[in-house]
């Protein structure tokens, strides 16, 4: 009975022991009692930090599409998604040539005439009149969206183009008056008319006065 109480005993300290040794493992590898604040003892054997892995994982990505590409030139949802890639990592130009390559090859996907010309409008990029060439387009591929017109005002008006502006507007108080933004515009084209009107007005009374 002894020599079992001893025999257990031993047992007892070898499973200890072996139960150490997993809990410890597990506290360096998988983060145990960090409470997820990112450790990762694997890293330094692999040499991989965090901001490496994010580095890898958008570079596999860009590799995959361009891979799709390579394949069918006109793939949209590889153009897409390097857009993407390349937008969620602050190349806001190359996202948008991405995206222009999207139209060139589907123009009837809507939705992408609006995200280019905000990619335009941006204030890192300010290529209004790229804006305006894209709205344009948008206007014969979706011309029942009032945001196409809304944009479209924005980019003419920072153009300089007022009078195209309160065009633009006009139809996209027709399309949407009660719209988020209905207010604000009717305001910008009072305003804008208003100046136009005086501006014409000086200019005929100067050249009656010569």
């Amino acid at each position: 009975m002894l020599l079992d109480r001893r025999r257990i005993r031993r047992w007892a300290k070898w499973i200890a022991l072996i139960l150490a040794v997993v809990f410890a493992l597990s506290f360096l590898f998988l983060g145990v009692g960090y409470g997820g604040a990112g450790f990762n003892l694997s890293s330094i054997f692999t040499g991989k930090s965090n901001s490496t892995t994010k580095t890898t994982t958008v570079a596999g990505k860009v590799a995959a599409f361009e891979a799709a590409l390579a394949v069918n030139p006109k793939d949209v949802t590889a153009l897409l998604g390097l857009a993407t890639v390349y937008q969620d990592n602050g190349d806001l130009t190359t996202a948008a040539a991405y995206l222009e390559k999207v139209l060139v090859a589907d123009a009837t996907q809507k939705e992408v005439y609006i995200r280019l010309a905000n990619l335009y409008l941006d204030s890192n990029v300010n290529n209004y009149q790229s804006a305006v060439t894209v709205l344009n387009k948008a206007t014969v591929a979706d011309p029942s969206n009032p945001e196409v017109y809304l944009l479209l005002g924005v980019a003419q008006n920072d153009l300089g183009q007022t009078q195209a502006a309160v065009l633009a507007w006009s139809h996209y108080l027709q399309l949407d008056p009660n719209g988020d933004q209905a207010q604000t515009i009717k305001d910008q084209i009072t305003k804008l008319t208003a100046t136009t009107t005086t501006t014409s007005s000086t200019t005929t009374t100067t050249t009656a006065a010569k």
